[in-house]
């Protein structure tokens, strides 16, 4: 009431709070909500005020702050900072449409790339960003890449450049990819907890950490044969950018501890000699070095640029308004897929499904693209995104499915009835199996001399409780859910695709694909990146002119503020906790059993699809 008393008196006089003490009344919603009216006013006033910087005879410098990713995520955890959560990101939409806008601007000539914090970047992204650097290079564009450690993601990426300095005390981390995994089962047998897991697919390998203390032979097989194919991607790509062969590349890579300590240099040496990089210099003679080329900024201490992100509001300033009414909604379906309302990042069964309702629903969508980038997670979940794009179907929109870096067990189960499915040669796809995990700890309990016992009206114990032995009965009841749900996903694929179910039952297993592999085995229609499923969605819905949006989970200011208070905790905890590897991992695995959230306990999940 009292919060109520005060907005109206400060709607008849906007100053009576300065003269009353009513102003401790107010909650900190109210405050927090007045702070951020104010920022938005000043941020909103600041915009339109705004002189755009010039780039004419500066070089644009592109830095990206963390991995470059397809949806950025957002949390509403205030602990996320301890449990794992990933660093800052940049929007691959952004990067690209700046990309884009340099190779036809006359004005830009010069581009700087910083690459240190891009690590964790997919390879798919890294192809398409790849690209967008090579069309720049074709628009005769001088691309000179700075750093002083270059991982894989990083070198990539730089090996576009026309020179690459390196620091004189800096490294490139190149090496193959690989994929390996914690195992539990010794663990858990010594605090006696078990871990009843049911599975159909004979590489349906997420589960095998809490089923022994290797990895399996098949899922070895399965896992060399697409890492394999992403890592030829790479050699050829990296070897052809620097004039090289990708045997050099592999010989580089397998006898390093050779070439990197020849007798007489340091590695950062042995690096430029074999033709990695172009110049070794610190960094003060590189900052010199960049004067020298595109001279002095105006407060002399560093060399004439604009920035990546100054330069993307000097390109939205001068945007023409849009006026086509036909729309192609691409709807970025990102992250784990978890039941419920879910974050930016995560893929949530009801926001997810909301957002294509709301799509298909506008008379003006004539196409939605569903881009993948998902390793899976919760069937239910996932059948509810699969149904609402089903009804988007009948109603006459075009689907098209448009898999990132990740398309794999849920992700292939809500692309899987799209008119047509995209993807990169290096996407990672298949996994089409499934599994359901339920832990008890009735044998943990009894060793520290706690017991749980009762009676019941039932014959059956089908409420799972984790205190008690699993029931024969119930046992039997999710290993027939999972046969079924085996059959399920395998039928929808067989039918969608039109391929017979008992060639769908060899393909699938669980086994995970690349992305040109699974078009050989007709899991997908073509390969191609976003801007090919835009324009094939276009060209199916018999669209000239239209307008591409993208709709997107609404994150409220409470979330906000909680991610603020993120920012102002991970201050406040020592130093040594967030570098300690075994906390933040331990952690990290603890986070994951958030996403464990199905009804029925049932999952189609790809837990080999990280590199």
């Amino acid at each position: 009431m009292e919060e109520k008393r005060f907005f109206q008196r400060l709607k008849e006089n906007p100053f009576s709070w300065l003269f009353t003490g009513e102003l401790f009344f107010l909650t900190l919603n109210s405050l927090f909500l007045i702070v951020v009216l104010v920022a938005l006013i000043s941020f909103i006033g600041s915009f339109f005020t705004k002189d755009f910087e010039d780039p004419s005879g500066k070089a644009l410098v592109l830095s990206p702050p963390g991995p470059i990713v397809e949806q950025v995520a957002g949390s509403n955890d205030p602990l996320s900072i301890i449990r794992g959560q990933l660093p800052a990101e940049l929007y691959i939409g952004d990067l690209l449409e700046v990309l884009e806008s340099a190779s036809k601007d006359e004005r830009v000539t010069d581009v700087v790339l910083r690459l240190d914090n891009i690590e964790g970047t997919g390879q798919t992204v890294l192809y398409d960003v790849g690209k967008a650097l090579q069309r720049l290079k074709d628009s005769n564009k001088n691309i000179i890449a700075v750093g002083d450690y270059y991982t894989r993601s990083g070198y990539y990426l730089a090996s576009f450049a026309d020179e690459i300095i390196m620091n004189t005390d800096g490294a490139i981390e190149i090496d193959g990819f690989g994929r390996s995994r914690l195992f539990f089962k010794s663990f858990l047998d010594k605090i006696k907890v078990d871990f009843n897991i049911f599975r159909v697919g004979t590489f349906k390998s997420a589960v095998e950490p809490y089923l022994g203390n290797e990895m399996s032979d098949p899922a070895k097989e399965a896992n060399l044969a697409y890492l394999n194919v992403l890592w030829d991607s790479y050699k050829d790509v990296v070897s052809k950018n620097r004039g090289m062969s990708p045997e050099e590349i592999q010989y580089l890579v397998d006898n390093a501890d050779k070439i990197l300590t020849e007798a007489g240099f340091s590695s950062a040496e042995a690096i430029l000699n074999y033709g990695l990089v172009d110049k070794l210099l610190p960094r003060t003679k590189t900052r010199n070095y960049l004067k020298e080329l595109f001279g002095e900024s105006e407060d002399k201490t560093s060399f004439a640029k604009i920035s990546g992100y100054e330069y993307s509001q000097l390109i939205q300033s001068e945007k023409s308004s849009e006026s086509a009414e036909d729309k192609i909604a691409v709807i970025v379906a990102r992250g784990t897929i978890v039941d419920g309302v879910q974050p930016p990042g995560m893929i949530g069964g009801d926001s997810t499904s909301r957002l294509i309702r709301e799509a298909h629903e506008d008379d003006e969508v004539k196409a939605i693209v569903l881009r993948v980038d998902s390793g899976g997670g919760g069937v239910f979940a996932s059948e509810q995104i699969r149904q609402e794009l089903l009804e988007a179907k009948e109603k006459g929109l075009t689907i098209i499915a448009s898999m990132g870096n990740v398309a794999a067990s849920g992700g292939y189960w809500i692309s899987a009835n799209a008119h047509e499915i995209w993807a990169s040669h290096n996407t990672i796809t298949g996994s089409i199996g499934i599994f359901g995990m339920l832990p008890t700890f009735d044998r943990a309990l009894n060793e520290i001399g706690i017991n749980s016992d009762g009676v019941k009206t039932s014959k059956l114990d089908l409420s799972g409780d984790v205190t008690q032995p699993l029931n024969e009965g119930l046992s039997k009841i999710i290993q027939s859910e999972i046969e079924y749900g085996y059959k399920r996903f395998i039928g929808l694929v067989s039918e969608a695709r039109e391929i017979p179910i008992e060639e769908v039952d060899e393909i699938a297993q669980g086994r995970v694909w690349a992305g040109s592999t699974a078009l050989e085995l007709g899991l997908i229609d073509n390969l191609g990146n976003l801007s090919d499923a835009i324009e094939r969605a276009a060209q199916i819905a018999e669209l000239d002119d239209f307008i591409t949006f993208y709709p997107s989970q609404e994150v409220d200011w409470k979330q906000q503020l909680l991610e603020s208070f993120s920012s102002t905790l991970k201050a406040l905890i020592p130093e040594f906790i967030l570098e300690n590897i075994i906390i933040r991992e331990s952690i990290k695995s603890l986070r994951e059993i958030d996403k464990f959230n199905d009804p029925k306990g049932l999952y189609i999940r790809c837990e080999n699809c990280l590199i």
